[in-house]
């Protein structure tokens, strides 16, 4: 899934590998099986909860066995639990969530085919026992997915995937635990069209709940629902027309993260674009954030439930894009990318999903081939990324000259952002300019403090082309090209 369009004005560049961080690798369980067809780890979620990391994920054998199972990870200890044992080996597993109740008791929710029946499913753990406290059978979906807040406020999951004939419609579901009864809603309108797997986050008293759904054969669309006491609202919206050939739709990415400062969405679906679209809600109105890239940007693919921030605000997500070389994607509060790759050996890695913990980037994963004995055996393991490694607490140095950074998206249809830096208070010009130096567009003109500064490239009433923004400052100039294209 390479989208990546030529790039000027190349800013940004970060480790390409593992060789200048330190990553260390922990191996958890090694499952060396000699049959054939052998399924090892598979729909992983992670969470962290009461300084501990909590993860729920299948595992089947070549012996037709599969379990639900729900481990523990402390600093120096890896402790698992049988949520359900299933009795026939099927390889549609799906995948998993764990959510938190009130009392600090857990839930698990999975999707999964056994003997030939689609089935979600919730459980929670009663004393040392597991219960299974809902349950509903799909009719023929090709997919089952589950997403959870693990810290909401209420007992609930989101699910998609079920096939409502005889229109064949495949809404967005929430359902919820009120103590007593379950109750299960439409989120979404009932649309006949595929739809990506739900992300979903809480924040204050308010659930959100985003993903991306096909109007094959043209359209693209990304929705943000909130929950704010029963009911379910759409918070934001976007579309992309074009010919993207009814691609399935899990090589694109909307996914949902939060911290203090904001809720954040990441998502993925403008083709024409060479890096994906990263916003930040905050106060109510949703705000596109720059992304700033090098040549080696790769897109999110296979990328786990959610979004991650660090004390920074730093965004992060497991890439599976670069099959040679899977490993960490990251965004910078100033919009730099980076991609940090993991250490294996020469076969298969599958990436599952990743949390944050304790300064940690903890990344589960699995080495190994489902085709063993002519692969390897799977061995499931950990690798964690120390923070203070990623992202520097340091304070740069102040700038004495101007600075004027790649606009973003680079290129763009109506609305790019451009930034730059001044080191004190001056006078400032930022325009604009056709190839032939006519000045199409004067974007600030005056006083401006010393800092940084960030503001909007109007394209819409631009042809298609390349043009030169130029900033000049205190006799400094400097310029940057940038490419209108519809």
């Amino acid at each position: 899934m390479k989208r990546i369009l030529p790039v000027l004005c190349l800013l940004f560049a970060w480790w390409s590998g593992s060789s200048q961080i330190d990553i260390q690798v922990t191996t958890l369980d090694s499952f060396a099986t000699t049959g054939i067809g052998q399924q090892g780890v598979n729909g992983l979620y992670c969470t962290t909860w009461d300084s501990l990391i909590h993860l729920s994920y299948f595992y089947s054998d070549s012996e037709a066995r599969t379990w639900l199972l729900y481990s523990i990870r402390g600093e120096n200890s890896f402790l698992t639990d049988t949520v359900l044992e299933i009795p026939d080996y099927s390889k549609s597993l799906s995948n998993t969530a764990i959510q938190f109740d009130s009392t600090g008791t857990p839930w698990i929710y999975a999707g999964y085919n056994s003997n030939n029946v689609r089935s979600i499913h919730a459980y929670t753990r009663t004393d040392s026992s597991w219960i299974e406290s809902f349950s509903v059978n799909v009719l023929g979906t090709p997919e089952l997915f589950v997403a959870a807040a693990p810290h909401g406020r209420e007992v609930g999951f989101a699910f998609n995937g079920i096939r409502i004939p005889p229109n064949n419609h495949y809404p967005i579901q929430y359902a919820s635990f009120d103590g007593t009864a379950w109750n299960q809603v439409t989120v979404s309108e009932v649309g006949k069209s595929e739809k990506t797997k739900p992300s979903i986050v809480s924040r204050d008293d308010r659930l959100y709940l985003a993903f991306a759904e096909s109007r094959c054969p043209d359209t693209l669309i990304t929705r943000v629902y909130v929950k704010q006491d029963s009911a379910w609202t759409i918070s934001f919206e976007d579309s992309w027309s074009g010919d993207y050939g009814c691609d399935p739709l899990g090589a694109y990415t909307t996914k949902l993260g939060a911290d203090d400062d904001g809720v954040y969405l990441l998502q993925d679906i403008h083709l024409d674009e060479p890096f994906p679209q990263l916003y930040r809600l905050a106060d109510s109105t949703w705000e596109q954030a720059p992304v700033l890239f090098d040549e080696d940007w790769v897109h999110p693919f296979n990328m786990g439930s959610n979004i991650h921030l660090d004390p920074f605000h730093t965004v992060y997500w497991i890439n599976q894009e670069k099959q040679d070389e899977p490993g960490l994607s990251l965004i910078r509060t100033d919009g730099g990318s980076g991609y940090i790759a993991l250490p294996h050996e020469a076969y298969n890695i599958t990436l599952q999903d990743m949390t944050i913990y304790k300064g940690w980037v903890h990344i589960y994963y699995f080495e190994g081939s489902y085709n063993w004995p002519w692969g390897k055996p799977i061995t499931f393991k950990e690798a964690r990324v120390k923070i203070s490694k990623i992202t520097s607490t340091e304070t740069p140095a102040p700038s004495t000259t101007i600075q004027l950074h790649q606009n973003a998206p680079n290129p763009f249809s109506n609305r790019s952002t451009i930034s730059f830096s001044i080191p004190h208070p001056m006078n400032v010009n930022l325009t604009v300019f056709d190839l032939l130096g006519k000045p199409v567009q004067t974007i600030v003109s005056g006083q401006l403090s010393g800092g940084d500064h960030m503001f909007t490239v109007d394209g819409s009433g631009l042809s298609n082309g390349m043009y030169f923004c130029r900033l000049s400052a205190n006799g400094e100039v400097r310029t940057c090209s940038m490419i209108v294209s519809r």
